[in-house]
């Protein structure tokens, strides 16, 4: 499941909050990661996918779906156990993210694991703001430790991209390490940051600007009058690019109390010019 979410933070437009928010986050409850880019680089049509966890089988000494739905890759063949003849090298890589209305620190957060029967190993974390990867670099390297051979046991993973702040498409990675494994589990993976642009941030000297952000009730605005003209014109886009909300006729407030808390685009035009803005309904 796909989302863009606002946790109840009190943001103020000239304050840096020290805590940290969720911009996006994957947990693959659908099963749906059309908007991921899976790549199988060693070309033996084994590669990343959305299903269960594996488990042992004790009725039948195999392995069988578990509870737990995820984002895995794995090294064996799934109906016999018996491991693949070539060292997988399968990339998989989040939808792209945009970092451009976000401050301070950036953090990649992700819950996973190495499968069952299978040891203590590394996994890759590259990133860069093209989705060539060619020219993504190494972000991180992550540990990933199995203690048990056969109980569940995700954990909690961080990597700190701040790096990234300021960029509008940015294309992060997970890759497995180049050598043996059974398999590599991801159960949820999401993103962080520290504090949200101030609107005088994003929107300085231009014709247009938010009052506040976010906002609860109505959205206001200031319009310079150079602006305003018969075709001016409001709509508001929720994040998957859906029309919400139109306000043709109004000049400087718009209601956003039935919208539900999340991240919308403001988009103003008239006869000549558009304009986008990105704010936040708490």
């Amino acid at each position: 499941m796909k989302k863009i979410i606002l946790l109840f933070l009190l943001l103020m437009i000239t304050t840096v909050s020290s805590a940290q928010f969720t911009i996006w986050e994957d947990d693959f409850e659908d099963g749906d990661v059309s908007d991921w880019t899976l790549l199988d680089k060693d070309g033996n049509s084994s590669n990343w996918s959305a299903r269960k966890n594996i488990q042992f089988d004790e009725s039948t000494g195999g392995i069988k779906d578990g509870n737990f739905n995820v984002l895995g890759t794995y090294n064996i063949d799934l109906n016999s156990g018996a491991p693949l003849d070539i060292i997988e090298q399968n990339w998989a890589m989040l939808p792209a993210i945009d970092l451009s209305y976000y401050s301070g620190k950036i953090e990649l957060d992700f819950t996973a694991q190495m499968a069952i029967f299978g040891g203590s190993k590394n996994i890759l974390v590259y990133g860069g703001t093209s989705p060539d990867l060619a020219s993504a670099t190494l972000l991180g390297t992550i540990y990933m430790e199995r203690i048990s051979q056969l109980d569940p046991e995700f954990k909690d993973y961080v990597l700190d991209i701040s790096q990234f702040v300021g960029n509008q498409n940015v294309y992060i990675s997970l890759l497995n390490e180049n050598s043996n494994f059974v398999g590599y589990e991801v159960e949820k993976v999401w993103i962080t940051a520290e504090a949200l642009l101030g609107v005088d941030d994003f929107d300085k000297n231009n014709t247009i600007r938010l009052k506040q952000n976010p906002v609860a009730e109505n959205l206001e605005l200031e319009i310079s009058e150079q602006f305003l003209n018969e075709d001016f014109a409001a709509k508001i886009y929720n994040s998957s690019g859906l029309l919400v909300k139109s306000n043709a006729d109004l000049k400087e407030n718009i209601s956003v109390a039935n919208l539900p808390q999340g991240i919308y685009f403001l988009v103003i035009s008239n006869n000549t010019t558009s304009k986008k803005i990105k704010f936040i309904k708490k």
